[in-house]
């Protein structure tokens, strides 16, 4: 017992210390996104990510139920933190929010409390772990919502930006689709069916002169109502109440955006 407890205090320290560092990282990558020109800025978004991503899977690979995880958890654990870093950097890029250290700070803390919720959506079972999935989700769809608004924003570049949407729609998938009870091969067969469907909406969209914001949550109501759907499918729980669940959402969705968006840029 003693050992036990001795291993799980040093898993608890090192998840503590590779967090620490990730969120350091994480904080200095968003100050310098402002202060650097268009050519050096890819760069470091990729170095940061990479970093941040390799240091999300190394505190889920020191908790003690990682081995008993399936791939489609193991080798996404890394989405949500990244998203949300890459969101938070082309929002601060372009001064949605503002520049210095204050939105950086807040964006750090969002990505803390993101790390958190994974670690408690893994150390909990099934039936007690809805509050940290939904932190989880959360996550993901506000930085899908921001993805899908700053890439709407460079709609003159239409292929490229219907490609890169179905790329960010197909990897966001993957969160909520992970927790399915479906085969890994069938939970990215829909995943990658997300981002094609949200990659002919983008594209489709790119025609459309209206302001991101009604671009971005336009994409995002179709990603949201997919990604129910397909988590429903893969479940076996997809039937009439599940279509008239989301076919609501939608509609609704498209009248609060009609009634609140600005339809001209």
């Amino acid at each position: 017992m003693r050992r036990q407890g001795e291993l799980a205090a040093g898993g608890t320290g090192e998840q503590i210390a590779i967090a620490t560092a990730t969120l350091v990282v994480t904080l200095l990558g968003y100050v310098l996104v402002s202060q650097l020109d268009d050519t050096l800025f890819p760069g470091l978004i990729a170095a940061v990510a990479a970093m941040v991503g390799t240091g999300t899977y190394l505190i889920g690979r020191s908790h003690p139920s990682f081995l008993a995880l399936g791939r489609a958890y193991t080798w996404t654990l890394w989405v949500p933190a990244v998203a949300w870093f890459v969101a938070g950097a082309a929002l601060l890029r372009v001064g949605t929010f503002g520049n210095g250290l204050g939105p950086a700070i807040v964006a750090t803390v969002v990505l803390a409390v993101l790390l958190l919720a994974q670690h408690r959506e893994l150390q909990l079972t099934a039936g007690n772990r809805r509050g940290a999935e939904f932190l989880v989700s959360l996550g993901v769809f506000v930085s899908g919502f921001a993805l899908f608004g700053v890439l709407y924003q460079e709609r003159e570049h239409g292929p490229l930006i219907a490609l890169l949407a179905a790329l960010v729609a197909a990897v966001l998938a993957v969160v909520p689709l992970r927790r399915a009870v479906a085969a890994d091969g069938r939970t990215a067969l829909y995943c990658g069916l997300v981002g094609l469907v949200v990659g002919q909406a983008a594209w489709a969209l790119t025609y459309w002169t209206t302001p991101a914001i009604v671009g971005g949550a336009s994409l995002l109501l179709l990603f949201y109502v997919l990604v129910g759907i397909g988590e429903a499918i893969l479940d076996r729980s997809f039937g009439r109440r599940i279509l008239l669940e989301y076919g609501l959402v939608g509609i609704c969705g498209l009248v609060l955006i009609a009634s609140v968006g600005p339809w001209h840029a």
